[in-house]
């Protein structure tokens, strides 16, 4: 019986290579982008701004909530994220039309939350997350 011997050295490599392959492609769960803080005066309120995310290719869907107290209302957001520019837009029982926009680098999301029923636009930082607050 011969032995091929550089078959069993290759053959590791080939594995390694095809499971690193196939792991880029694949989406990753939701990103979760929060600063909401828990307010312990505030007989515990949650406090903040949180976006989950969900990417395929450029587009982006996600779900905003805007915690003013108790657990927020899930509102969802629709849009693109292309090249670390992120914009999403949807709409809130409480603030009307919303836009999100900003910049994803490496776990934080930097730009600006602009409420229709709101004085003015909101600059955010939003750092990533495990799992969402609520």
């Amino acid at each position: 019986m011969t032995v091929n011997l550089w078959s069993f050295r290759v053959w590791p490599l080939l594995m390694v290579l095809a499971v690193i392959n196939g792991s880029a492609g694949e989406n990753p769960g939701p990103r979760i982008y929060s600063n909401v803080e828990y307010i312990e005066e505030g007989a515990g309120d949650l406090v903040g701004t949180e976006l989950e995310l969900k990417i395929e290719g450029s587009q982006a869907t996600g779900v905003l909530r805007i915690y003013e107290g108790g657990c927020a209302t899930p509102s969802v957001a629709r849009g693109s994220l292309v090249h670390g520019k992120l914009r999403l837009t949807g709409e809130n029982e409480v603030y009307g039309k919303f836009e999100v926009s900003g910049i994803i680098h490496e776990d934080t999301l930097k730009g600006l939350l602009v409420l229709e029923k709101a004085i003015g636009p909101e600059k955010i930082r939003l750092k990533k997350i495990a799992k969402p607050h609520c």
